[in-house]
């Protein structure tokens, strides 16, 4: 039996689709794992970041599909499994049969990580009425923690209001921006064009945010491997306009479409709007 909180929260989203209802249950889904994870030890160890923390507490208007945390200090040794462990409980104490799902490899590296894995039929079915979809389908939720510690970022404590009032200790809104400029610069060639990276960007230099260049600058040591200690905001657009113009925007929106509205237009996206974007980025 589904906890009221499940169907009351889909129909504050009114979801038309199956599409949408599944993006509407993943952040449902998100906001109980944070707050199982809110009730162990695991935010005094490390921080919530990444496009997930944007939606969810800085009101992004997109869905994102995994969640992102990054250890606070550099002797900390992840016990993963015991925080899935407790992530399953409360779940299911919603009333979402989940699983954790894990391979050898996904301990091995810098990034640790796990899926969680809901059925959803049920549900779906319970909401829509009669639908037509595989009965064995999960959904899939990543959760990812990066166990290199970069200094220099700074952190908040944010209130997550449902299911439940809880504290997530989370990168400042300055932080989160200097993390997704670095993820933009370092993105080469031969990996997929993030649309969303680009998109979350322009959310960031719509709302006038700040970057925190420290936090960047060591970031960005770390991912191009060099020395960035005299980097300034010049540099920081000058390698910007560099990774616009040679992006090809006709093919990043096809990677945003799944994680919009569908009445969302994209037709602004385009390498003249964020070339000009630059004038508007500044330092905290």
């Amino acid at each position: 039996m589904f906890n009221n909180y499940i169907l009351e929260s889909l129909k504050l989203t009114n979801p038309k689709n199956i599409y949408e209802f599944e993006n509407a249950l993943r952040e449902i889904s998100q906001k109980i794992i944070l707050y199982a994870l809110a009730q162990t030890s695991f935010f005094k160890n490390v921080a919530f970041y990444g496009g997930t923390c944007l939606r969810i507490f800085h009101g992004l208007d997109r869905f994102s599909e995994d969640l992102d945390f990054q250890v606070i200090r550099e002797d900390y040794k992840l016990d993963f499994d015991q925080y899935m462990s407790k992530c399953i409980t409360v779940l299911e104490s919603y009333g979402l049969k989940s699983i954790v799902y894990s391979k050898s490899d996904y301990d091995s590296g810098e990034v640790r990580r796990r899926y969680i894995k809901i059925s959803h039929y049920d549900i779906a079915n319970e909401y829509f009425g009669k639908i037509n979809m595989n009965k064995e389908k999960l959904l899939s939720i990543k959760i990812e923690v990066s166990t290199v510690f970069i200094p220099g970022a700074k952190y908040e404590m944010k209130l997550l209001n449902s299911p439940m009032f809880s504290n997530i200790y989370c990168f400042n809104y300055e932080s989160l921006f200097a993390g997704k400029l670095n993820a933009l610069i370092r993105r080469n060639w031969r990996e997929r064009t993030k649309g969303r990276d680009y998109y979350d960007y322009m959310f960031y230099v719509s709302h006038n945010i700040k970057m925190n260049l420290d936090y960047l600058k060591n970031k960005l040591k770390y991912s191009l491997n060099k020395d960035t200690s005299d980097y300034t905001i010049d540099d920081i657009k000058e390698l910007l306009k560099g990774k616009f113009e040679q992006t090809d925007f006709n093919s990043l929106k096809s990677d945003i479409i799944p994680f919009v509205s569908t009445d969302y237009n994209l037709d602004n996206i385009n390498k003249e709007m964020f070339i000009s974007s630059l004038e508007y980025l500044g330092v905290e």
